[in-house]
């Protein structure tokens, strides 16, 4: 009993980032002997919790069940197993972010162990803010080479940054003539993600390898337009008298004040729109529907537009520093890797197409995850430099 008091306790002060290095060893090593049942209930807790960061919600339901009985199957004696406290991580992948990562199964589970890495000559540290403001007369500023406050002015706004990786326009000197909109580019390189809070207190966050164009100021405009490409989420300030477009290269998405994100990479076949809160109206080449809540619309041939229930938090989950993955196939996966490592991938002859469920913080080096991935028995990978090879076994 005085074991499971201890367990109880640790893994709230874990909770809490209250933990110290030792503490946090003693918490795994509790873990790795604690009974299937006890972590089951643990992680259920606080999956309830409502002060959760993304609590337990009983649509979801299928996606636990499924995540506890691979760890049921991966703690059985008879498996050679990775540690339970990275297998606690994945019970609970959507509320912990653990020193060791998270966890990935493959869909027909390998009785293998993890693997090692065939080869890794040179480790690739993930990507962080780093982000690039075009002003309105060209000039260029490096987000990630300047100090916070003031970093300059336009549209009759100045533009301040955070220590935090984020940008806000708040009112500067009067414009006292209007002429057409001051345009500003965000602009996110492969390895990089960035925080705008626009002119109207629109909040947007940025991927990766994306870029974003709007006006450094709404005053008079009859709506707030901004062009999007590759991945934003946006939290959209409520304005019944101007909408707020989001154009694509084949969408356009049109709200009032919402909460969604829109996947528009080039390489990723068409844009998707994933509706979290609210309501938007979404226009393609040759059709338009409106969203509610839990709903996605994807572009596909010809202009068409395609609805289906959403998994919010994948949609959401890298902005929530996270990758994760329903069913993902290594060749999409591997390109959400590259964009955030900012490396190079190859494909060797005949790897298999396998598919991905799970989830892991975006924080670890990349050989970390590559580990994971490499525990289905199916596929290796070579890092050198900045390329990683992906190969059959």
């Amino acid at each position: 009993m005085a074991a499971k008091e201890n367990l109880d306790e640790l893994y709230k002060r874990f909770l809490r980032n209250e933990c110290n290095p030792a503490e946090i060893s003693r918490l795994s090593e509790l873990f790795d002997a604690a009974d299937y049942q006890v972590l089951q209930e643990m992680v259920r807790q606080q999956l309830d919790d409502p002060s959760a960061t993304i609590p337990f919600r009983s649509s979801n339901q299928y996606r636990y069940d499924r995540i506890f009985r691979n760890l049921k199957e991966h703690t059985k004696p008879s498996r050679p197993v990775r540690s339970l406290w990275a297998n606690i991580s994945a019970a609970a992948g959507l509320i912990l972010l653990v020193a060791s990562g998270g966890y990935f199964w493959y869909q027909k589970v390998s009785p293998k162990p993890v693997l090692a890495l065939h080869q890794v000559h040179k480790d690739v540290k993930p990507g962080g803010n780093r982000a690039y403001l075009t002003l309105s007369d060209g000039r260029e500023i490096n987000l990630s080479g300047m100090k916070s406050g003031r970093i300059g002015s336009d549209g009759g706004n100045d533009i301040l940054q955070a220590v935090n990786g984020e940008i806000s326009y708040v009112d500067g000197q009067a414009v006292t003539e209007q002429g057409p909109a001051a345009l500003n580019t965000l602009r996110t390189p492969n390895g990089g993600h960035y925080r705008v809070i626009l002119p109207d207190g629109t909040k947007v966050w940025l991927n990766a390898a994306s870029q974003l164009r709007y006006p450094a100021n709404f005053e008079g405009l009859q709506q707030r337009k901004i062009d999007l490409t590759g991945e934003a989420y946006f939290e959209v300030a409520k304005d019944p008298h101007h909408p707020f477009v989001v154009q694509t290269d084949d969408q356009q998405i049109r709200v009032l004040g919402t909460h969604f994100n829109v996947n528009a990479y080039h390489d990723n076949g068409g844009s998707k729109t994933t509706l979290l809160e609210g309501s938007i109206h979404a226009r393609g080449k040759q059709a338009e529907v409106t969203l509610v809540p839990g709903q996605q619309v994807s572009t596909v041939a010809k202009g068409r537009l395609k609805v289906d229930p959403a998994d919010q938090e994948i949609a959401v989950a890298w902005k929530n520093d996270q990758f994760m993955f329903e069913s993902e196939p290594i060749s999409i996966l591997m390109k959400t890797l590259a964009r955030w490592y900012d490396v190079e991938v190859v494909y060797g002859k005949d790897v298999p197409d396998i598919r991905f469920n799970g989830a892991v913080s975006r924080f670890e080096n990349i050989s970390e995850v590559l580990k994971i991935l490499e525990s289905t028995g199916k596929i290796h990978f070579q890092i050198d430099g900045r390329k990683v090879r992906v190969i059959k076994q």
